[in-house]
């Protein structure tokens, strides 16, 4: 099952269309029947992650900067957030010569700019320069 599911992904991929309106849609002159539960369709082509593998995802980042005090600032503003939002993860980094506050593990960019424009209505200064970047994030 996991051989055929994989080449049905990627011959969905490749092929731009849903597996089985391509299957259905030959034009080899025979006629192809598909019978198998809606869920099971549903789950065709969809990638699914274990809980605690590494992807690239989504992080909003809410601070960076390279001037004298960035690592305080960085540290400063992640301790507003963690009392703001505990449920949030935040990452204080450095890539030099960045000091950079992002939080948040996003597998879409969508759920984390509803995750952005949230924070931004529940705690405006603090997001007042709050942007989306993909990086490296951990699967919950």
């Amino acid at each position: 099952m996991t051989t055929l599911s994989s080449s049905l992904v990627a011959q969905e991929r490749t092929q731009g269309q849903n597996i089985f309106a391509q299957i259905t849609t030959q034009t080899s002159g025979g006629q192809v029947t598909i019978t198998q539960p809606n869920w099971l369709r549903a789950l065709v082509g969809k990638t699914f992650h274990t809980p605690g593998s590494i992807i690239t995802g989504y992080r909003i980042q809410v601070y960076t900067s390279n001037m004298r005090g960035a690592k305080q600032e960085a540290y400063r503003l992640a301790g507003q957030l963690r009392r703001a939002a505990p449920e949030l993860s935040s990452y204080v980094t450095y890539s030099a010569p960045f000091w950079r506050l992002s939080v948040g593990d996003y597998t879409s960019r969508q759920e984390a700019q509803q995750q952005l424009n949230a924070l931004r209505t529940s705690h405006p200064r603090l997001m007042r320069e709050a942007y989306i970047v993909r990086e490296k994030v951990r699967v919950r």
